[in-house]
This record gives structure tokens, sequence and C-alpha cells, in this order.
């Protein structure tokens, strides 16, 4: 009976991180998501979380300007972090 739970609890485990895997895939790094990203970052609650994806979401926007699609992209992923 034991086993049967913690492999009920391991598949459930599993397809939650492959879930939020999936979810976080590194999006292609455009006004369109930086845009999308900074409306969410606005409707989160004052905090810690939300001053690193404002200061992270103002980066990726920087380095989009640049022409830094690399860093831009490293940006955006770490102001999508945020706000999971």
């Amino acid at each position: 009976m034991m086993r049967a739970l913690l492999l009920i609890a391991s598949i459930g485990a599993l397809t939650t991180t492959a879930s939020l895997a999936q979810n976080l895939e590194a999006r292609e790094c455009n006004a369109a998501n930086i845009g999308s990203t900074a409306e969410t970052i606005a409707k989160m609650k004052d905090g810690k979380q939300k001053a690193t994806a404002s200061v992270e979401i103002g980066a990726a926007s920087e380095a989009l300007a640049l022409g830094k699609p690399d860093d831009c992209k490293d940006h955006l992923m770490k102001a999508i972090l945020q706000t999971k």
C-alpha cells in the first residue's frame, strides 16, 4: 500500500514538474513577450519578487534595444520565473 502511494505521489510530482517546465520554456525575446510579462508584473502584489521581476524586465528591454538577444532571453526568463 505504501509503495502504491509513493508511486502515485512520484507520478504526480513528475507531471507537475513537466508541466511547469513546459510553461517556462524560453520565450522569444520580443516586445510582445516583454509587454505581456510587464503587465503580469504590474498586477503582482508589492514585494521582493515584484521588485526583482521589474529589474529583470527592464534589463530584458534594454538588451532587446541593444540587439543582445541571448541577454534579453535570460533576463526575460528571470522575470517570468518571479511571476510564478
